[in-house]
């Protein structure tokens, strides 16, 4: 059972959860435009993805570049299930992420003797190879792609209406948030914080670096899995290109816009990221020359990320309640 420490530190965190929850939940009856709720759909599934890297990378200091090839293995794998082997949507999805959480495992027992750019490249290996897999002429369709992919079906209920669409990806989304933050809010998320801090003191006080390191990956893998998983069926069709290692930095620009180590400025950031995108003319290329000088502007100016924007303002807000400065009697250290 939880201990009363770690029940208040859950608790101090649900508040954002819900208001997130009402915020998401909320669009699909605020813009019923079934243009809004596509961009909602991608947003949400980019969303899930990121805050699965923000685990790896901001919780634990695991610099992942891979995320991509988890998601590939996700869709793919609920895919082939629903459409091959005629399994239902809920049970092809867990099985889909099952085999994404053994190959992170995998990877995870790789990233135990690497660091830094080693790492990033290393798991931006895996990435590719698995892209390069799925180009191979075969029953998954090669370059060719994958169709058609039923519509979700969950209890009988068939997800056809795009509203129906996105809240399946908004309710996801909302409890990947809950599970990640009860994760960083338990003992795992402070072993992972030491561990990101400094490797060697995290060790000298009895952390299990290996345990720490695979399972954040395996952890991060499933919740790629799971946004990729969800997607497939929605899309009908699926190839390699939306696994690419273009789709794999794109994540990890989210991560870094929205604030390593933080699960909503995450979804902040695929957000503003996925935005970008769609409303940039002239296609990929552009639209990616528009991203890199957001991410420069951000380095620049908002170095902390969305999140740090936040951060900020309640920090003005608590000065402003407070009588700004010189309206209050100043504590010195001879007065105390």
């Amino acid at each position: 059972m939880p201990d009363r420490a770690f029940a208040l530190r859950a608790g101090r965190h649900l508040g954002p959860t819900l208001a997130a929850a009402v915020i998401l939940i909320g669009f699909a009856f605020v813009f019923p435009g079934a243009t809004d709720l596509a961009l909602g759909v991608n947003i949400g599934v980019a969303a899930i993805a990121a805050v699965g890297l923000t685990l790896a990378i901001g919780g634990a200091g695991q610099l992942a570049l891979g995320q991509a090839g988890f998601m590939a293995i996700g869709a793919y794998g609920t895919a082939y299930l629903m459409l091959d082997r005629e399994i239902p949507f809920l049970p092809a999805l867990v099985l889909g992420v099952v085999l994404s959480l053994v190959i992170g495992v995998l990877v995870g027992y790789i990233a135990l003797r690497l660091r830094g750019h080693y790492l990033a490249m290393a798991t931006l290996a895996v990435g590719t190879g698995i892209h390069a897999f799925l180009m191979l002429p075969g029953p998954l369709g090669g370059a060719n792609g994958y169709a058609p992919i039923p519509f979700p079906e969950i209890f009988g209920y068939r997800l056809i209406d795009p509203r129906d669409q996105y809240l399946l990806v908004a309710v996801t989304l909302v409890l990947v948030l809950l599970g990640s933050r009860w994760l960083l809010s338990a003992r795992m998320g402070r072993e992972l914080a030491a561990l990101r801090d400094d490797e060697v003191a995290a060790r000298s006080v009895g952390v299990n670096i290996t345990a720490r390191k695979v399972q954040v990956f395996a952890i991060s893998a499933a919740i790629g899995a799971v946004a990729g998983g969800v997607n497939a069926p929605l899309q009908t069709a699926i190839d390699p290109s939306l696994f690419s290692t273009a789709i794999s930095i794109q994540l990890f620009v989210m991560v870094i816009l929205g604030g390593l180590g933080n699960i909503y400025g995450a979804v902040l950031g695929a957000a503003l990221v996925t935005w970008l995108i769609s409303v940039v003319p002239g296609g990929g290329s552009w639209a990616l020359t528009v991203l890199g000088i957001v991410v420069v502007a951000f380095m620049a100016l908002v170095p902390d990320g969305l999140a740090g924007l936040f951060r900020l303002g309640r920090a003005l807000l608590a000065r402003v309640s407070r009588g700004g400065p010189g309206t209050g009697t100043t504590v010195t250290e001879g007065s105390k």
